[in-house]
């Protein structure tokens, strides 16, 4: 693929000045990076990380989302660069898009694939579909799903789809490369999704990791965290990590390594440069020509990447035989642009007027924040932009809660439709609720979401599909009701 000149241009860095830059801080410094380096036992490796891809694979400039083929272009410009690159993902890469999830994320894989990722941390929201896909998304990777600390309760052992590390090799010089998620992170997936499996904290497991790769003669460690934090104790033991799941954009540096994380979305990329002197089995990091590289960036710096047509090719192929038809379909007139906080409150009003239809006894409904991912523009509003607003397959669930359980729902912070006149609650009385069982199922007995958990009426109905039955029946909805 012929690209012009200009695209060959090497990315700006960004320079870290402290220890550590608070995630909200736009990056400071800029150089550029040599093309070249001398003796003939120096390597230049160029790590690049993707993560929290939530299957973005559509450029959206109003989102400034880069998208899987330009993605595949940046990947091809730096290999050009510099055979010795290597692309990563810290996870979540497969859910989040009515592209990927109608796909049940094939699409991003056989991406992935092509583009020629090394290595692939697992995310929490890799287990939306349940362990199914992820051995089905494994079985077609042509890299290793990595999850040193996810471990099956059934064996005690590690999870049969998830590798512990992988080691790569790049001109004489050896990559070890180590995948861990979050050991809090159960709480953040559908109980019954997870319920075989818990993760471990991991330091241990990656001292030890670490240890073999090194005596298997890895110059270099490379951590894929798929959490916001990494444990301190395995700092000393890797050459960089890269994080995800909190979606910040960060560019850390603690005792003098990298602590990178790309935001989401694929709205920026990650990169770590190292220089390893393969005869003295030295690494150097290149703190002043590594950094997080945004959509604006590129933008600003002329270095914006154009489609991978092979890329293009597979992603209009998904499109035709399978995504369009579902994605596109024409479902009303958004009047005025519904935020995230719009749509939840839509969300919860449908919810209550649907249960009441079930169950006239309903008296309130609930839906929490985190299943909200996005915004729908005023305009036309297709599937896809209630898929992408509501990416989540969980089902909404009838329960019974006594009067003082009830009270503490509607102190929690989540949006909530009551019927009028509910008030005063009777602490002692039962009150029917409808709600989505991520929800119920994550807190049976918790003070925070307690219900009566035998008394559960699932409707195996999603979010969306009511909505989209609702706009389909009104025709527009007006974003200031909400």
């Amino acid at each position: 693929m012929k690209y012009p000149s200009w695209l060959r241009v090497l990315p700006v860095v960004f320079l870290v000045a402290c220890q550590q830059l608070d995630s909200s801080s736009s990056l400071s410094q800029s150089s550029q990076i040599s093309t070249s380096i001398s003796g003939p036992n120096l390597v230049e490796i160029d790590l690049y990380n993707l993560n929290d891809f939530h299957g973005a694979v559509e450029f959206n400039t109003n989102n400034k989302e880069l998208g899987i083929s330009r993605i595949a272009g940046y990947a091809s410009i730096q290999r050009d660069r510099n055979p010795n690159s290597l692309f990563l993902s810290s996870g979540d890469m497969w859910q989040g898009s009515a592209d990927s999830n109608i796909t049940r994320g094939r699409l991003v894989v056989d991406a992935m694939n092509i583009i020629g990722f090394s290595a692939m941390a697992i995310g929490n929201h890799e287990f939306d579909w349940t362990d199914t896909y992820l051995y089905l998304n494994q079985e077609r990777s042509e890299f290793p799903l990595l999850g040193i600390n996810i471990m099956d309760k059934r064996t005690n052992q590690r999870a049969a789809f998830a590798d512990a590390y992988t080691m790569v090799e790049r001109q004489g010089v050896k990559i070890g490369i180590i995948g861990t998620i979050g050991s809090s992170l159960e709480s953040t997936i559908l109980a019954s999704a997870v319920a075989n499996y818990d993760f471990v904290p991991y330091t241990n497991l990656v001292m030890a990791a670490s240890q073999s790769l090194r005596a298997q003669g890895a110059h270099l460690v490379v951590l894929l965290n798929h959490d916001g934090q990494v444990e301190s104790g395995v700092i000393p033991y890797v050459d960089a990590v890269f994080n995800g799941h909190t979606h910040r954009l960060e560019t850390l540096h603690v005792s003098g390594k990298p602590v990178y994380q790309a935001s989401a979305y694929g709205r920026a990329i990650a990169h770590a440069k190292f220089i390893v002197n393969r005869s003295a089995n030295t690494v150097q990091f290149q703190q002043s020509q590594s950094g997080v590289y945004t959509y604006d960036d590129l933008i600003r710096l002329q270095q914006f990447p154009q489609e991978d047509p092979t890329i293009a090719t597979l992603y209009d192929t998904y499109l035709i035989d399978e995504i369009n038809p579902i994605k596109n379909e024409v479902v009303g007139i958004a009047d005025g642009q519904f935020t995230q906080a719009n749509l939840g409150r839509l969300a919860v009003d449908e919810m209550l007027a649907y249960g009441i239809k079930q169950k006239p006894e309903v008296v309130a409904s609930f839906h929490n924040s985190g299943g909200v991912r996005a915004s729908i523009p005023s305009g036309q509003v297709t599937y896809g932009d209630i898929y992408r607003a509501f990416p989540f397959d969980n089902e909404l669930v009838i329960v019974a809660v006594t009067g003082s359980q009830l009270t503490n729902w509607l102190t929690q912070g989540l949006y909530t439709k009551t019927i009028p006149n509910l008030q005063p609650i009777q602490s002692q009385s039962i009150y029917w609720i409808i709600t989505i069982n991520f929800l119920t199922e994550q807190y049976t007995t918790s003070f925070r979401y307690p219900h009566d958990v035998d008394s559960t009426i699932n409707t195996f109905a999603y979010i969306r599909e009511q909505l989209k039955t609702r706009w389909l029946a009104e025709g527009t909805i007006r974003a200031s009701d909400y």
